[in-house]
């Protein structure tokens, strides 16, 4: 297992390939990679996206819907916008398609962003997160949707199997003097991630659903 920037990616790769999640490049601005895209029940073709998306019958005890507007993420430091739009539910880079769901149930609020991107780019953005792991791990100051969010200590964490490649992260963000938990988990499956961020935490059964549904 490799390490990155002192951290000991644990369980940051997955079975299905090589452990270079941390594998440095994509943090600065080239190709877009700061660049939040996400919006809401976009779909490019039929049978795509669209049928990897969450359901409320996939997830009992959460009512999955679709929000009315994508989230307006800025970040001061730019090496730590890729980490911000993963944690507050806004894809990374310029996917060709996105669809966006909330699932919200058992005290838990989670925001599944799904992204298609061309060629390589999928890639890219799973390596910009990781390099914006390492560099803002002290924490970071990001405005979304107009509210202030100061980001504690961002640490990476356990992420599922069964996919190309997959990232946990966690963190303490405080809104209006108001201190919560945030986690997030980035999935990815060939040209496709699944952002999935949530406050205080990512139920196993949204997990598992989408882990389900985004390896087809």
């Amino acid at each position: 297992m490799r390490r990155s920037g002192g951290f000991v990616l644990l369980a940051l790769c997955v079975s299905l390939s090589a452990c270079d999640v941390a594998s440095g490049g994509g943090a600065g601005g080239e190709d877009g990679l700061l660049k939040p895209t996400a919006q809401p029940g976009a779909t490019a073709r039929a049978g795509g996206l669209g049928s990897a998306a969450l359901v409320s019958r996939d997830t009992s005890g959460f009512t999955v819907s679709t929000p009315d507007d994508a989230r307006k993420v800025q970040v001061m430091q730019d090496a730590c916008a890729p980490l911000a739009y993963a944690l507050s539910g806004t894809a990374v880079g310029k996917p060709a398609t996105t669809v966006v769901r909330k699932a919200t149930g058992e005290g838990a609020e989670v925001t599944v962003v799904l992204a298609e991107y061309a060629s390589d780019e999928a890639q890219q953005a799973m390596d910009a997160i990781a390099t914006a792991l390492d560099e803002c791990a002290a924490g970071f100051t990001a405005t979304v949707d107009g509210d202030e969010h100061k980001v504690g200590k961002v640490a990476p964490e356990l992420a599922p199997e069964g996919v190309d490649q997959a990232m946990g992260v966690g963190a303490t963000v405080t809104r209006s003097g108001r201190a919560t938990t945030a986690k997030a988990v980035i999935l990815r499956s060939g040209n496709a991630i699944a952002y999935l961020s949530g406050t205080p935490s990512i139920p196993a059964t949204v997990l598992d659903a989408q882990l389900v549904k985004l390896r087809g």
